[in-house]
């Protein structure tokens, strides 16, 4: 069993439209609205890949049964703590015309003590019958950085693979003193992580090293819409899938983590894992969800993929 950990969940509300006319009216052409944050989706891709996933974190507010519901639907079981604060929605907006996608987030409303010790509780029983558990996404008010390294360290205790997807600074809070089986830092806002600009050759190479070095067993780092590398201790690649213009981002970069996981777990090779990832994530952007179509297109699909072993 996999459990994945969404401390701030979101609506996820995608709305199409021709062109964004900032100051003026706008009619939005469609809109989809659908269950997400960071564990959320890869909760969703790992279900559609066939792996028994359980997905926590904090719910509250009118939304929880719709947003349960949905998770159910793809396969996903639910085990959230639930809350009196109503669940935040994030807002996508995608501009048709300009091919020009842009996200406007909310922050999460404040988590009282008595959930997180509430969490805290559920997830060391969860731990027991877990072989990995992914921690991803930002934190909710009243949650301090300090918390996730909690879970952590209670999953290194338990002998659970951890694998992180979080930002730079709250990643770097959990780095010392914890065994890590993959991080895949999100580096949308700022593209640089120990100083270094990951769009950069030379900065990847660095960053890859001083996770490795600081604990991590696996590093994963996305440099482009689907240009990554994967790199361990002893070997590191290289790999891209083309999306065409139409592609929605949503939940790709999530999409190609749960695809990296569910054949690694399998398999045990980079190269292969990569290969499977990069399908998954180019099915999501397909699908205009935050997971992939299906298992079978991601097969399809992989077979796009360029990878290559670069040292």
């Amino acid at each position: 069993m996999i459990i994945t950990v969404t401390l701030n969940p979101a609506f996820d509300h995608i709305l199409f439209l021709p062109e964004l006319h900032l100051g003026k009216f706008n009619r939005v052409q469609s809109t989809i609205r659908m269950p997400g944050g960071k564990g959320v989706n890869v909760a969703c891709s790992l279900a559609v890949l066939g792996e028994e996933t359980v997905a926590t974190g904090f719910l509250g507010g009118h939304g929880c049964s719709m947003f349960e519901r949905t998770l159910r639907k793809i396969g996903v079981t639910t085990n959230f703590i639930y809350v009196d604060q109503e669940i935040r929605t994030d807002f996508f907006l995608i501009e048709e015309k300009k091919n020009r996608q842009s996200l406007v987030v909310e922050k999460g409303s404040s988590i009282e003590l008595r959930y997180l010790n509430s969490f805290k509780s559920n997830f060391e029983r969860l731990l027991s019958s877990a072989e990995l558990v992914e921690i991803g996404g930002s934190l909710p008010k009243g949650v301090a950085p300090n918390f996730v390294k909690e879970l952590v360290s209670l999953a290194n205790k338990k002998k659970v693979k951890v694998v992180l997807n979080l930002p730079e600074k709250l990643l770097l809070e959990c780095l010392s003193g914890t065994d890590l089986f993959i991080v895949y830092p999100d580096l949308r806002e700022n593209k640089r992580m120990f100083g270094e600009d990951i769009y950069k050759p030379s900065a990847r190479l660095n960053i890859a090293k001083e996770l490795l070095k600081r604990g991590s067993e696996i590093v994963i780092l996305k440099y482009g819409n689907l240009n990554y590398i994967v790199a361990t201790k002893e070997e590191m690649w290289e790999g891209e899938i083309e999306l065409p213009k139409s592609s929605v981002l949503i939940g790709v970069r999530d999409a190609m983590l749960a695809g990296f996981i569910h054949n690694y777990l399998a398999k045990n090779n980079v190269g292969e894992a990569l290969k499977y990832a990069l399908g998954s994530g180019r099915s999501a952007a397909k699908n205009i969800r935050n997971y992939p179509a299906s298992k079978k297109e991601v097969e399809e699909f992989l077979l796009m993929a360029k990878v290559r072993k670069v040292s």
